[in-house]
């Protein structure tokens, strides 16, 4: 299957003259298909985040190849962010303007009408639960809201590739199913999915393959279940609840990533 999205050795390198270089990223490879959910699963300083910024030309990869739809970021950025969604791991949502104006002017970015950005943006706000939302500053809005308009703001240009930063961070559980929901949803509709999480039910719920990070490498890759029944096995898992006090439970990613590196998701 063709990828919508392509990484190949990626590698980004922080220099300075007063420290030795700081490897962030590592010869990091995967590809993304279209209708695929693709997990970077890592706690924080794993190098997920930097590998988000160069896959959607933010950052400048030392050495590497990242194409979304056959389209080299670096060459072309502008060709290829017309195929590319964006929600940061920070709000970048502008308080100024109202729900439904927020949408609309996003849109202009990419060179659609007035018209075409009010009829998309009726859409997605329908879609992601926002509708009666539309008229309010965005700074009225809940967390787990903003979150899902940071998520509909991106998809407002209809990419083909949704570049996802620690998209729940911070959100109470029903924000985070209700998110989980809709992402769900796009994936089905053909929409290429990268995620970067340290939750591992995120990862569970949502991709279809987790590549483990750490220390700005991939050291496995697979399906989730596959990653546990090759890691761990089947059989339960002890777990300490309290001191002195365990009891088994099915094995998870958590599980796998600390057997692959001695340390813990969170």
């Amino acid at each position: 299957m063709e990828s919508s999205l392509s990484v190949r050795n990626l590698r980004k390198v922080y220099r300075s003259k007063r420290h030795e270089p700081l490897v962030a990223v590592d010869g990091v490879s995967f590809d993304v298909s279209a209708g695929e959910c693709f997990g970077l699963l890592g706690p924080n300083g794993a190098g997920k985040s930097t590998t988000m910024k160069c896959v959607t030309g933010f950052f400048e990869p030392t050495e590497g190849l990242v194409e979304i739809e056959g389209i080299d970021v670096q060459r072309e950025p502008k060709r290829a962010r017309q195929h590319l969604g964006v929600c940061s791991q920070d709000d970048s949502l502008d308080t100024d303007f109202t729900v439904f104006d927020q949408m609309v002017q996003f849109a202009s970015f990419f060179g659609i009408g007035r018209r075409e950005a009010e009829s998309r943006s009726r859409e997605l706000l329908e879609r992601f639960q926002l509708s009666s939302k539309a008229g309010e500053l965005v700074e009225a809005l809940s967390g787990g809201m903003r979150r899902r308009l940071q998520v509909a703001r991106a998809l407002v240009n209809r990419p083909r590739v949704l570049v996802l930063d620690e998209p729940t961070t911070g959100l109470d559980p029903e924000a985070r199913r209700t998110l989980w929901e809709i992402l769900a949803e796009q994936r089905r509709s053909g929409l290429a999915i990268l995620l970067s999480t340290h939750y591992m039910e995120e990862a569970e719920r949502l991709c279809d393959r987790v590549a483990i990070i750490h220390r700005g490498r991939i050291i496995d890759c697979d399906t989730p279940e596959k990653l546990i029944a090759r890691e761990i096995g089947r059989g339960p898992v002890d777990e300490e609840i309290r001191p002195g006090v365990k009891i088994h439970r099915p094995p998870n990613l958590e599980d796998v990533y600390l057997k692959l590196t001695g340390a813990r998701l969170e």
